[in-house]
C-alpha cells in the first residue's frame, strides 16, 4: 500500500491512503491482471484538471510519472540534470534519471518558475524529442493505440492518441472531435466532476477500439511537422502563452471552447507508462 499510496494514487494528504483502493486488494491473485498504468494515468489526469482550477493550491498524482515523462520528450528542461543512465532490462525507466540535481536552493523557485514559464512560451517543435522510444512505438506497444477512455474507481478520462499523432511517428493533422462527456460540473473551487455515458463505460469494458496508423500516410519530417490546416484549428483551441503579455504587448486570445486539455499534449503520458510496463515485462 505504500507504493499504491505513496507513488501512483498519490493525493494532498501526505500520509494516507484512500478507502477505496484497498478494494482492489480483496483478491490478491488477480492483483497482476488489473490495467494499473491506465488506471494511474486516468487519475493523474483528474490532478492535472483540478489543479489547473483558480484556487487550487499544490499538485498530487504520479509526480515520478510526470518528471521522467517530461525528462523524456523536453530534452532543454533537462537543466541541471545529469544525463541519462543506462538502465537493466526489467528495471523501470524512470532510473534513468536517476543521480545528482544540481541547482539551487528554495529562494530560486520563484526566479526559476518564471524561466520555465518563459522557455516554455519559447517552445517549437524542434524543442521536443517526439519519438523517445524508437520509430515505432505504435507497433512495439499496440495497447498505446487504444482510443475512449480510461478510469480507476469512479475517475474516468477520455484518453485519444489521433491528437498527438506525432508522438506515433505521423504528420499531424485536425483530429476527430473529442470525446465529450454527457455532464461535467464545479461543485466546488478547485475541482470538477466529469460523468461519461454507459457507452462509452462499455468501450473501456471491451478496450475493442484502436487508432488505424495506416490512416494517416504521411510521416512526420526531424522538425515535427503539422498539417497547415492543423495550426489554424489548434490556435482557436489554445493558450498561445503561459506568461501574461507586458503593458503594450499583443496576445492572440483562445475562443474559449469545451476542449478537455488532456488531449492535446497528456496522451503522450499513456505511450510513455505503456513502454515503462512493456520493458518491465508486467505486459505482453
Amino acid at each position: 500500500m505504500c507504493l499504491i499510496g505513496s507513488t501512483l494514487f498519490v493525493d494532498k494528504s501526505s500520509d494516507r491512503v484512500r478507502g477505496w483502493l484497498y478494494s482492489y486488494f480483496r483478491d490478491l491473485q488477480i492483483v497482476s491482471k488489473y490495467a494499473w498504468g491506465a488506471g494511474v494515468l486516468a487519475w493523474m489526469y483528474r490532478q492535472l484538471g483540478r489543479s489547473s482550477r483558480a484556487g487550487s493550491k499544490g499538485f498530487s498524482g504520479c509526480l515520478t510519472l510526470l518528471q521522467a515523462w517530461i525528462y523524456e520528450y523536453f530534452p532543454s528542461l533537462r537543466i541541471n540534470r545529469a544525463a541519462p543512465q543506462t538502465v537493466a532490462q526489467g528495471d523501470p525507466l524512470a532510473r534513468r534519471w536517476e543521480g545528482p540535481v544540481h541547482g539551487g536552493g528554495p529562494s530560486e523557485v520563484p526566479r526559476r518558475l518564471d524561466h520555465y514559464r518563459r522557455l516554455l512560451d519559447g517552445f517549437t517543435a524542434d524543442h521536443v524529442d517526439w519519438l523517445p522510444f524508437g520509430a515505432h512505438p505504435g507497433r512495439a506497444v499496440p495497447r498505446s493505440l487504444y482510443r475512449g477512455v480510461i478510469r480507476i474507481y469512479d475517475v474516468t478520462e477520455a484518453y485519444d492518441p489521433s491528437r498527438t499523432l506525432r508522438q506515433f511517428g505521423y504528420r499531424q493533422v485536425i483530429p476527430d472531435p473529442p470525446i465529450r462527456p454527457s455532464r461535467v460540473s464545479r461543485p466546488a473551487v478547485g475541482t470538477y466532476r466529469v460523468v461519461f455515458g454507459a457507452d462509452l463505460d462499455q468501450l473501456w469494458r471491451s478496450r475493442g477500439q484502436l487508432i488505424n496508423l495506416d490512416a494517416y500516410s504521411t510521416p512526420f519530417d526531424d522538425t515535427g511537422s503539422v498539417d497547415p490546416e492543423y495550426l489554424k484549428w489548434y490556435t482557436l483551441r489554445t493558450h498561445p502563452c503561459i506568461v501574461p503579455p507586458r503593458d503594450g504587448e499583443q496576445q492572440e486570445v483562445a475562443l474559449l471552447t469545451y476542449e478537455m486539455v488532456s488531449f492535446y499534449v497528456f496522451p503522450l503520458l499513456v505511450n510513455f507508462i505503456y513502454n515503462i510496463l512493456y520493458y518491465c515485462g508486467m505486459i505482453y
